[in-house]
């Protein structure tokens, strides 16, 4: 099909002229009309994944609410255990070690236990009993300017004091006695020297007969006291010696 170039009329077929405005086929020319435009397509895909998604999210904020609520009205469904694969305890070794042990090995050991907590004490006895044996040494030279009352009571006060800390139950063990007897008995005897003498220097001692010579018993008891404060310092040595090897 052919149409005019100068007024657009349509031209039948072979014809040299235009039949409205007369022009020449020659300068005719074929004008195809245009393709007609497709329809536009609709974002199918695109509203296809913005469904999804927006699926996904509100199953998710459903699954956490779900999930919190039930969390608090019923904890122990959360409080969950895995008991497999986990090592078998055997129930001995849940046990204490005491426990385990024969009646009489945790005896020995609790015996073990006391002799040197004792010990300690005695040596602490011990030290202290020395050192006021050495005092009265020096209390007792005559003329001494420390030959005073007042140091012989110090003395005194020092022995009954110590005498009072050593305090031992009565199942105490035989080596223990063998330095707590000599000991306590060191400390006794030097008490009571030591208080005739500050009696004597206070002038609340009668000399006059029958009474005895005082000076001379309290000389007595203080001797006696430095032999069994050495019995003492025997005894614990030995006891030491059988610590060290236990």
């Amino acid at each position: 099909m052919h149409f005019c170039s100068h007024c657009g009329h349509e031209i039948p077929h072979r014809e040299k002229f235009c039949q409205q405005c007369g022009t020449r086929v020659e300068y005719l020319c074929a004008v195809e009309p245009l393709p007609a435009e497709p329809p536009p397509r609709r974002p199918v895909q695109a509203a296809a994944s913005i469904t999804k998604w927006i699926v996904l999210y509100l199953f998710a904020v459903c699954l956490t609410f779900g999930l919190s609520f039930l969390y608090y009205s019923s904890p122990e469904l959360f409080s969950w255990s895995f008991p497999f694969g986990q090592p078998k305890t055997n129930a001995v070794d849940l046990q204490p070690e005491s426990a385990q042990r024969s009646p009489a090995a945790v005896k020995a050991d609790s015996s073990g236990i006391a002799i040197k907590n004792a010990f300690n004490s005695l040596s602490a006895g011990v030290q202290r009993a020395t050192q006021l044996i050495a005092e009265t040494g020096k209390v007792n030279v005559a003329g001494d300017p420390k030959r005073t009352a007042a140091n012989y009571r110090s003395i005194h006060n020092g022995s009954d004091a110590m005498l009072s800390q050593l305090t031992f139950p009565p199942d105490i063990s035989a080596e223990v006695g063998a330095v707590a007897m000599p000991l306590k008995e060191a400390l006794s005897l030097l008490s009571k020297s030591s208080l005739i003498m500050a009696d004597y220097l206070d002038g609340k001692l009668s000399l006059a007969p029958p009474n005895p010579d005082w000076v001379g018993r309290s000389q007595e008891y203080f001797v006696q006291s430095q032999a069994r404060l050495k019995e003492a310092q025997q005894a614990l040595a030995a006891l030491r010696k059988k610590i060290e090897k236990s």
